[in-house]
């Protein structure tokens, strides 16, 4: 039983980091043809070890959350507590986008930044103009992840692979098309890979809706993040723009920034009534969180 429990998540796991062998034998292949193999190996060297590399920080938080998602649903499940096993998916997704959302929005805002703390004067422009690009990846993988886990949790092993496999089909097409006669470059890839996880996100939803007969909440889950993200990054940006003004410091600018930036976006979340106490304590380090919160008196 549990052998061929665990088949299942190794082989949806499977299928989303073999795309990057694949990505890399199109990619080289076709910019060889296009007469770009030189200069292949330098943007797949940025893309794979500075975008990738910081995209997939903030998918640490939805790992750990679909993780421990799955062993509390498969209960509900069991028990045959319908309303609970709706409870947990949706406050699953809500916390992953509460995350992913306002973490693509400050990749994007303080991009060059980010870039040049992180890796100095190597941070250089083609690696801040595919963070601009491609951060909202986060939002779609951090989904795609929860989502696959929900399937899991809800004992349909089978159906994140079958997902899985159709979105990879219709990745390498579309990466393909981009490569080939979009003549996108390394692009490409990183528009294919939103593409995929954008495909899995769409069959997961379907597939969920199917055997749950759930029905997604809009407004606390995505467009409450987003108006917080949204003012959030405003807040970044102009911090960030003042403390290089008087200090000239990126380092201090880009620290200072970020930290006016979290405590802006939750307490917007609060305030807007995005999330409520018993949802923070779900979160990692909620409880933690629920006491400052309530030390500002914002609860």
């Amino acid at each position: 039983i549990f052998i061929c429990t665990v088949i299942p998540v190794i082989l949806s796991t499977t299928i989303y980091n073999v795309n990057a062998v694949i990505d890399n034998g199109i990619v080289a292949y076709g910019m060889d043809k296009l007469g770009q193999g030189e200069e292949y190996l330098a943007l797949w060297g940025i893309y794979n070890n500075k975008y990738l590399l910081l995209v997939h920080v903030p998918l640490a938080m939805a790992n750990s959350l679909a993780s421990s998602l799955i062993p509390s649903l498969s209960s509900a499940v069991a028990a045959k507590e319908r309303r609970e096993v709706l409870k947990k998916t949706a406050t699953v997704i809500r916390c992953a986008m509460i995350i992913a959302i306002p973490s693509a929005v400050g990749m994007t805002v303080l991009a060059a930044p980010i870039m040049h703390l992180l890796f100095g004067e190597s941070g250089d422009s083609e690696a801040v103009k595919m963070l601009l690009t491609g951060s909202v990846a986060v939002v779609f993988l951090s989904l795609s992840t929860v989502t696959n886990a929900i399937l899991q949790g809800i004992n349909h092993m089978k159906t994140p692979i079958r997902n899985a496999l159709i979105s990879l089909v219709l990745h390498v097409i579309a990466l393909y098309i981009l490569l080939m006669y979009g003549k996108m470059g390394i692009y490409s890839v990183l528009i294919a890979n939103i593409l995929f996880s954008v495909f899995m996100c769409m069959l997961n939803a379907s597939s969920i809706r199917r055997y749950l007969r759930y029905r997604q909440e809009i407004r606390r889950t995505f467009l409450l993040p987003a108006a917080a993200s949204a003012v959030m990054g405003a807040v970044a940006f102009a911090v960030y723009k003042g403390f290089m003004a008087v200090l000239d410091r990126n380092v201090i600018a880009t620290a200072a920034s970020i930290a006016v930036a979290m405590a802006v976006y939750g307490v917007l979340l609060i305030r807007l009534r995005a999330i409520d106490e018993t949802e923070l304590r779900t979160m990692p380090g909620g409880t933690r969180l629920l006491g400052l919160a309530r030390k500002f008196h914002l609860f």
